[in-house]
C-alpha cells in the first residue's frame, strides 16, 4: 500500500529510460502538523516501467494522491491516448500496438497501474512492475 502523499510538493522527477525506472521526490508541507514518524521527504521509485505519461508540470506541483489501479482500469481511461501515442511515435512499447491484448500482456508480466493526481500541476499515469517508497 502506498503512503498518502496528499498535499506533498512534487519537487522533482527523473525518468531513466535505460533502467526503465522513474523516481518522484515528494516533500511534505512542513508548515502543517505531522506525526513524529512522518518523514519530510519520500522518494517513490517505479521499477520495470512499461509506459508512462505526465502532463501539466507547473514547476510547483502539489500532489493530491498516488493510487494503484488495475491495468484494465488504466486502459479504460487512457487506452485511446496510448493507442494514438503508439500510432504516431511507437510509444510506449510494442504491447500498445493492440490495446485489446496489450493489457493482458502487461498483466502477465506482473505490471500494475498507478495514477498520479494533483491539486496543482503535474498529473499522469505509470505502468510498472514495482513501486518502492524510500523515506528520508
Amino acid at each position: 500500500m502506498l503512503p498518502s502523499l496528499h498535499d506533498n510538493f512534487l519537487t522533482s522527477y527523473e525518468v531513466n529510460c535505460e533502467a526503465r525506472q522513474i523516481k518522484l521526490v515528494a516533500k511534505r508541507d512542513t508548515r502543517r502538523p505531522a506525526t513524529s514518524e512522518e518523514p519530510t521527504t519520500r522518494v517513490i521509485i517505479f521499477n520495470g516501467v512499461e509506459g508512462y505519461q505526465f502532463e501539466n508540470d507547473a514547476f510547483g506541483n502539489i500532489i493530491y494522491s498516488l493510487d494503484t489501479i488495475p491495468v484494465e482500469q488504466l486502459f479504460a481511461r487512457f487506452g485511446s491516448q496510448i493507442a494514438e501515442s503508439y500510432r504516431t511515435a511507437g510509444a510506449p512499447g510494442s504491447w500498445a500496438a493492440d490495446i485489446a491484448s496489450g493489457a493482458q500482456t502487461l498483466i502477465a508480466k506482473g505490471v500494475r497501474g498507478f495514477i498520479l493526481s494533483s491539486s496543482y500541476g503535474l498529473s499522469g499515469w505509470v505502468l510498472a512492475k514495482e513501486v518502492l517508497v524510500e523515506q528520508m
